[in-house]
């Protein structure tokens, strides 16, 4: 860490030194030495708001454990370790003073990128040099879009059941020199706790809160814990609890109606439309069971929910508000492979945010982002030996898949559900060096036509809900 940003992390957990609790805090929102107004500060249960000194007073929650700030627009908190820091202890309280010190932005935020970057989960040594080759490629596209500002949001299962590995997660994505916030996911949890309660405990002390908020220009971003342990083995389930849904509705009381929010947590709250019109038990580990819950919240916002959890590439139309981008993975299949289950290429989403106006796409690691779909000519998928196929990894409902033959138009391409083929190939045949638990995943963004000749050239132009033409490689 350079001197001038140790010296800054000093200057702003200073006020933090301060382990006793109080019935009452109070303290102050500030950027050089000025008070910032309508600023949002919480333990996690009560949310209050700074007057126009940037003052605030908060009754604490008597099973608080963080005092935390919704940093706003324009503004930044401290990083250490990748972690940015707006929050403090409650059991390090010496004092009813707590002071938030943020720094003003170096650039206007109004246009910004948000980075979403799902299941890295790490296990070992050799997983953290793999991710590294992630950070390296997401550190050339930050480098590459600049001067827009860059911001980053894991969507949990940082590691693999190895918590230790947090700080070497950390230490690979500090490279990249942007903030990562983190959602916190069922394999960031202490396991064999007795309750829900301190089965986050590790991930807390690493990250802070397990649900906050943050301001990017117009944008108001949440990112909430959606994973619930039942207090035996691995066992959880995808759920909100009405804690941080009490809180949630606070923190949406001081965003007006019609603006942007963005969602993050780590199990998808839909997996499609049949999982939002009828409950399947089956599913109470892979999608929210309390689902309804949270988009009655989001009623009346521009809303984007971003989860992981699946390995997989899905896009759920949920309400006319509300969408969910359900994220691949940054590990492929847990680093034993470069392709998810469904097929989908390592990588991240990327969200250009651009006022109040957002775009997406998936960008694969070690390409450009024009790289969408993976071809598959004749013969190289032994499912359909007479079709050609391609995976459009990040297809929607609002996307178009067209096939031209010797370079006439042919129409578009009929979507089904199968196997990639390079997934089958990579794990259909477990060995010594892929588990048998890796295994390929039926997949509904596959599409297949049926060309007149065999030696026709073929090509296949994908179009997204933007108007943007990726074509076969």
């Amino acid at each position: 860490m350079k001197r001038s940003s140790l010296l800054f992390a000093l200057i702003f957990t200073m006020p933090f030194f301060v382990s006793a609790n109080f019935l009452k805090i109070g303290g102050a929102v500030l950027s050089e030495g000025k008070g910032i107004a309508n600023v949002v500060v919480t333990d996690g249960s009560t949310v209050v708001k700074t007057d126009e000194k940037g003052r605030y007073s908060l009754n604490l929650n008597p099973s608080a454990k963080y005092v935390y700030v919704s940093s706003p627009a324009g503004y930044e908190v401290a990083t250490v370790n990748s972690v940015p820091l707006f929050f403090v202890k409650v059991d390090s309280l010496k004092s009813e003073r707590v002071d938030f010190m943020l720094k003003k932005s170096h650039a206007d935020d109004v246009n910004h990128n948000m980075i979403f970057w799902a299941d890295p989960q790490v296990k070992k040594a050799s997983d953290v040099e793999k991710l590294k080759e992630a950070a390296r490629d997401l550190k050339s596209f930050v480098e590459v879009n600049k001067p827009i500002p860059h911001v980053a949001i894991g969507c949990g299962d940082i590691v693999f059941d190895r918590l230790n590995l947090f700080k070497d997660h950390n230490d690979v994505v500090e490279t990249v020199g942007i903030p990562f916030y983190e959602a916190v996911g069922n394999h960031d949890m202490d396991y064999n706790n007795r309750s829900n309660d301190g089965s986050k405990k590790s991930f807390e002390k690493v990250y802070g809160p397990s649900y906050y908020s943050f301001n990017k220009g117009k944008v108001h971003y949440v990112v909430l814990d959606n994973v619930f342990y039942l207090g035996r083995d691995f066992y959880y389930i995808g759920y909100l609890e009405e804690k941080q849904l009490a809180w949630l509705k606070q923190d949406l009381s001081f965003i007006p109606k019609g603006s942007t929010i963005v969602v993050t947590l780590h199990i998808p709250t839909a997996l499609d439309s049949s999982d939002i019109a009828k409950f399947n038990f089956e599913n109470i580990s892979k999608s929210q069971t309390n689902k309804e819950a949270l988009y009655e919240l989001l009623d009346g916002y521009n809303a984007h929910i971003v989860s992981g959890h699946m390995h997989n590439t899905y896009n759920v139309d949920i309400r006319k508000n509300i969408r969910e981008h359900i994220l691949s993975s940054v590990c492929g299949s847990w680093w034993y492979g470069n392709v998810a289950q469904d097929g989908t290429p390592q990588g991240y989403g990327v969200f250009e945010v651009r006022g109040d106006s957002l775009t997406w796409y998936f960008k694969s690691i070690g390409y450009d982002k024009f790289y969408q779909l993976r071809y598959y000519p004749l013969g190289a998928n032994k499912e359909l030996p007479n079709f050609v196929t391609a995976n459009v990894w990040n297809w929607s409902s609002k996307w178009k898949v067209y096939w031209y033959e010797d370079d006439v138009k042919m129409g578009e391409m009929e979507r089904y559900t199968g196997f990639d083929p390079e997934t089958l190939s990579s794990y259909a045949n477990p060995s010594n060096t892929v588990p048998k638990w890796v295994k390929p995943m039926a997949t509904s963004h596959l599409f297949r036509a049926q060309p007149k000749s065999k030696i026709s050239n073929i090509k296949i132009e994908a179009i997204d809900e933007f108007g943007r033409s990726y074509w076969s490689r």
